[in-house]
């Protein structure tokens, strides 16, 4: 039976990484923390506004969550803290796209395939995540794993126009700027001769921008019960 060293140096996954050093990636550690500082700010609004919600305050918390984990992955480099990493990531996802999927279904049969949908992503999600082999044909810096994110925000995008949701806009906006970050995270070390640094802490930056334009979403056209839209000033 195969044991996994959950101790073990993880290198080569980012150009920034030269040795397995704890501050082998400033950058890319640093910049994870921008997401914490997004989600911290979007809780003191919404506790002042009275407008917190459960459903809102776990993507907070997970939000929070992704940054702390992006930032132990990018100091220790280990398996425990590439699990740190993406188990708070795809139950995001996971947790947004079901909780839009489940206002856009019938009542009947949303909360049943809310779950199943999210389940399935933040299996597929984790699986490719901690696979320990790139995917055949993987050339961008194994961001084919983030495959079934980028399917969950265009799926989430077409679900509010369908309904004409106002959060539209900003749903749309979130989608761009997620296309953005794939970009910066896949040319990372295809780029390496060029940018010693790499491109990874874009992808970092590019993605805190999401997450904060999907939080503002969340907080300024939240859902009732009923499914109506409700804008709060």
């Amino acid at each position: 039976m195969m044991t996994i060293d959950w101790n073990a140096p993880i290198t080569g996954a980012y150009c920034e990484r030269t040795d397995p050093g704890i501050w082998g990636e400033p950058l890319n550690a640093t910049s994870s923390l921008l997401v914490v500082v997004v989600s911290l700010l979007a809780f003191v609004h919404v506790m002042r506004t009275r407008s917190v919600s459960p459903g809102l305050f776990a993507l907070m918390a997970l939000a929070v969550a992704i940054g702390v984990g992006s930032f132990l992955w990018h100091t220790f480099a280990t398996r425990w803290a590439e699990l740190a990493d993406v188990l708070p990531i795809w139950g995001f996802v996971a947790l947004y796209g079901a909780a839009v999927l489940r206002k856009s279904l019938r009542p009947r049969f949303a909360l049943p395939l809310a779950i199943v949908a999210g389940l399935l992503v933040f299996s597929a999600g984790m699986a490719l995540s901690l696979r320990d082999t790139q995917m055949v044909g993987d050339t961008v810096s194994g961001s084919t794993q983030y495959l079934p994110a980028l399917f969950v925000v265009l799926a989430t995008g077409r679900a509010v126009w369908k309904e004409k949701h106002p959060s539209f806009r900003l749903i749309l906006l979130a989608a761009a700027l997620f296309v953005l970050s794939f970009v910066f995270r896949s040319l990372d070390l295809p780029l390496c001769s060029v940018f010693p640094t790499g491109t990874h802490f874009l992808w970092h930056i590019s993605n805190c921008l999401a997450f904060g334009v999907l939080l503002t979403a969340l907080i300024r056209y939240p859902l009732g019960g009923d499914g109506v839209s409700h804008k709060r000033p």
